[in-house]
């Protein structure tokens, strides 16, 4: 896999060529430094600027993709005028609601799950309505397996209505409806298909169905030199920015339409 700063002479050259450039963005990881903590993640202040600069181009079309709830993003980024999708982009509005039969089944695992792991203080659990979020950054490598044991055990029982995505030390319990990041792009980018050129810049093992949804486009994966479906990476947020840096510099805005 290719750094992308290595080879931005071919990336430049292939963005020169298309009107507009759809750039899908993930927030922790790549907008924001990892943190223990959901709730103290923040925009890195590098990466503030030149978004705002972007979202300003008619060149650009700017979307913030998260697993997190989209008031939450939406609040963590707080930049008007980019496209703020909850929950891998299921949530596109606040009235997102699942199916009533849905809502009761991830209610049981819930309370199954907190009973479960109310011994285990070095596991967590993250209620974002629609899906949770089962934290275990904190937990020695036995207690970590026999949570997931648990997990698997509780979730047995409402196959196949439910996925499990694992990400940076936390397994994400999602209703099939809410589907993924793939999907989700895919439905974005639609409308733009054949007048723009699409970029996807994210970290995790979540972002991997973009990856593949968006294989044509320019995919980035932030972090090491490890599998991947993207073409590129990028090491940090802080080479985030400076790529965010050079496409508002090279990329001037489009003239006015006279």
């Amino acid at each position: 896999m290719n750094h992308l700063l290595s080879h931005w002479h071919h990336v430049r050259d292939r963005l020169a060529k298309t009107p507009h450039i759809a750039l899908f963005l993930d927030f922790d990881g790549t907008l924001s430094h990892l943190r223990a903590r959901p709730e103290h993640a923040t925009l890195d202040l590098t990466v503030r600027e030149p978004l705002i600069e972007l979202v300003r181009s008619r060149r650009f079309l700017v979307w913030v993709i998260s697993g997190r709830r989209l008031a939450d993003v939406a609040s963590k980024v707080g930049i008007p005028g980019i496209r703020y999708l909850g929950l891998h982009g299921w949530e596109r509005t606040p009235r997102a609601a699942l199916a009533e039969t849905t809502a009761q089944a991830l209610f049981e695992i819930r309370s199954t799950l907190e009973t479960g792991y109310s011994t285990a203080p070095s596991i967590w659990i993250e209620d974002k309505e629609h899906a949770l979020t089962i934290h275990y950054d904190r937990a020695a490598p036995s207690e970590r397996d026999c949570a997931r044991a648990f997990l698997n055990q509780t979730l047995a029982g409402y196959a196949p209505r439910f996925q499990v995505h694992n990400g940076k030390n936390v397994w994400e319990i999602l209703p099939r409806e809410i589907g993924d990041k793939g999907a989700a792009v895919l439905r974005e980018f639609a409308a733009w298909r054949g007048r723009a050129t699409p970029i996807y810049i994210g970290d995790d093992v979540v972002d991997e169905p973009a990856f593949l949804a968006l294989g044509d486009g320019i995919t980035i994966r932030v972090g090491g030199p490890e599998p991947t479906s993207a073409r590129y990476r990028l090491s940090n947020v802080s080479e985030v920015s400076r790529l965010l840096r050079r496409l508002r510099t090279e990329f001037p805005d489009l003239p006015l339409q006279s």
